[in-house]
C-alpha cells in the first residue's frame, strides 16, 4: 500500500513543490539544484525508500552546493529514521 501511495505522490510532484519545500526548510535552491533533486526523486525514489541510496547521494554531492547537499542528506536521514521507527 505504501508503495502505491508514494508512487502516486512522486508522479505528481513538481519542481515548484521541491522549491517550496526547500524554502520551508530554510534553503534556497538554484534552478539546476531543483532539477537535480527532481530527477533523483523521479528516477530513484524506490532506492531512497527501500534500499541504500549511498551511490545516489554521492552523485548528488557533486551536483549540489555544499549547503543544499547537507540539507538533502539531513532530511533523508530524518525521514528514513521516522520510517524505520514506525515498523
Amino acid at each position: 500500500m505504501y508503495d502505491f501511495l508514494i508512487k502516486k505522490y512522486v508522479e505528481r510532484i513538481t519542481h515548484d513543490d521541491i522549491t517550496k519545500f526547500a524554502l520551508k526548510e530554510g534553503i534556497t535552491l538554484t534552478d539546476d539544484e531543483t532539477d537535480v533533486i527532481y530527477n533523483y526523486i523521479k528516477k530513484d525514489w524506490r532506492t531512497f525508500y527501500y534500499g541504500n541510496p549511498r551511490a545516489q547521494l554521492d552523485e548528488m554531492k557533486e551536483l549540489l552546493s555544499e549547503e543544499a547537499y547537507k540539507k538533502v542528506e539531513s532530511l533523508y536521514i530524518e525521514a528514513k529514521n521516522k520510517i524505520n521507527n514506525k515498523f
